[in-house]
This record gives C-alpha cells, structure tokens and sequence, in this order.
C-alpha cells in the first residue's frame, strides 16, 4: 500500500483570497490585482496549520475536498533547503501553504528532495484537495541534505498530465552538480514544454553560461516552452542575456537593459536584493497579464505569472 506522508493534523481551511475565477478555472489580470503587489505586502496574515507532514499516516479515501488550481498560473519557488534543518515537517508544511494561497496550474520547485516533492505532492491530494502530477529533477545524492532520503535537486509538478519527462545534469557542474527536469503540459488550455532549472551559485558566472547554454540547446528545439526557476544571475549578466534572444521574462519591467526597478527583485542577496527568479516565456506562445513577487519565509521570493496564450 502506498504510504503517504501526512502527520496527524487536520486540514485547515484556507482564507477566502478574493480571487475571481472565470468559467474556464483561469483568473484574469483584473482579477488578480490582489497578487500583484510588494513583496513585503503578501504574506501578512497566513494561516498556519497546526502540525506539521510527518510519514507516519496515510490519508483515508475522501478526506479532502478537491480545489481547482488556476489553469493559467504558473509559479517558480526556491525553497531553501537550509531551513529544512534540523526537522523537515515543518519546512515541508510552510512549502504546502504557498502552494495552497496561490494554487498554481504548474509550480517549479529548487532546492528540493526528492522525498519531500512526494510527501508534498501527496499531502496536497489528501489533505487539501490539490491534485498534482510530480516530475523529479534530483541531480545528487546528498543524506545530510535530504535525511531520511537522498536525492537533491528540482522538481516540477503540474494539475495536468506530465508526458515525455527529462532530467538533465549540466556537464558543467561547478562546485556541485545542477541541472534541469523537463516534460511536456497544459498551461493554459495550451500544450507546453516546462523546463525547471537551478543554476550555479555565485562566483560562477563561466559555469552558469555554459549552463544556460545547454539548457538552451534543449529548451529552442520545442516551439512552445516556458523556463522557470533561480538562475543565480541578474538579468543583464552575460550568462542570462542569451535568454532574451528568445524569451522575455513574466515581468515585463525585465530585461538586459533592465535589471533594477521597477523590474521586481526576487531574492536576498549582497548587497541588495536582487533579480535571480525567472519565469521565461518563449516569444509568441503566451504574455502575463498578471504577474508578482511574494515574500515568505524563504530567502527567495515566490514569483507568479497567470497567462495568456499568444
């Protein structure tokens, strides 16, 4: 029987978000005013459940009442692995809330074990009514990372079905190994290759650039592609400034020439906050109407993107 994760907590029910929802389960830019502020503005007042996933419970059949994500969202999340330690249920519940407030179609998730994208996965499914399909993008093993399991890296996990899934380790590893996972989804009522990655941290500007140009050599031989995650980079370092060749980012104040605001920053970094968080949109396949940045209790923003096809 599959174990699933969930410790002994009840589900708590989620705040009303004053979101407005269209007949086809996709929010408007209009309607998503409200997640289209600062950072320091939009987790003010989330609940917090009472306990934390532990592994130890399996879900009973019905428990939860199923949610529907937003069909057009798409969200990129760093999660910290620092913070993990030294008890991994309660990091593992703080991922599940941000996930519950924004309800994405799709969410790429960095810095994450692999046990724990599972034990996410299913907790959303029994507990909340989330239903996700789950793509692994581990690319080391690391026990002091990810006790009781190994595996490290990305994932990506999408409401609709994930097909022809990919993980890729850059040859160019620098101080540890990075890489990408890949499958094909539904965003949007569109069919769309996903590509989740997490580049070299700093002091790595070479490695980065070789890194977004194997990323690259996979991501243009597909017409319709989104790139999301934590690039390392500002937008006009010369590791991402390829990427503007073929894609613009969610934020529309984004770009080489502009790295600083009103493009939003994403991340703690020195010595300021910084721009490393991207949700990149191959042109001509979808615009953002809406998209934002949201501080939490990671040291990278959650950033979102609902979208347009075309």
């Amino acid at each position: 029987m599959k174990r699933a994760l969930v410790g002994a907590f009840a589900a708590v029910s989620l705040a009303a978000t004053g979101l407005a929802v269209t007949s086809s389960g996709t929010v408007s830019a209009q309607e998503t005013g409200n997640l289209q502020t600062s950072a320091s503005t939009t987790t003010a007042g989330h609940a917090q459940s009472a306990a934390a996933p532990t592994e130890t419970q399996v879900p009973r059949e019905g428990q939860a009442q199923a949610q529907a994500p937003f069909a057009n969202r798409v969200v990129t999340f760093n999660v910290k692995n620092p913070d993990r330690r030294p008890f991994p249920g309660p990091h593992m519940q703080r991922i599940i809330d941000q996930i519950r407030e924004y309800r994405p179609q799709v969410i790429a998730l960095q810095e994450i074990c692999a046990n724990d994208a599972r034990i996410i996965r299913d907790n959303l499914r029994a507990y909340y009514g989330l239903s996700y399909n789950l793509a692994q993008g581990d690319v080391m093993n690391n026990f002091g990372r990810c006790w009781p399991g190994r595996g490290y890296g990305t994932a990506l996990l999408s409401a609709a079905p994930l097909t022809n899934m990919v993980k890729h380790v850059y040859g160019a590893g620098g101080t540890e190994p990075r890489g990408y996972v890949a499958a094909d989804t539904t965003v949007a009522g569109k069919n769309v290759r996903v590509f989740v990655t997490h580049l070299a941290q700093a002091g790595q500007s070479d490695v980065r650039q070789q890194q977004v140009q194997e990323l690259l050599a996979d991501a243009l031989t597909f017409p319709d592609t989104i790139v999301m995650g934590d690039f390392n980079a500002e937008p006009n370092t010369r590791e991402v400034t390829p990427m503007w060749t073929w894609y613009k980012d969610a934020d529309p104040a984004c770009s080489a020439a502009q790295p600083d605001p009103p493009c939003q920053w994403t991340a703690d970094a020195s010595p300021h906050r910084k721009k490393f968080d991207y949700i990149f949109l191959r042109n001509g396949s979808f615009t953002a109407p809406s998209a934002g940045v949201h501080d939490n209790y990671s040291d990278h923003d959650l950033v979102h993107a609902d979208l347009s096809v075309g």
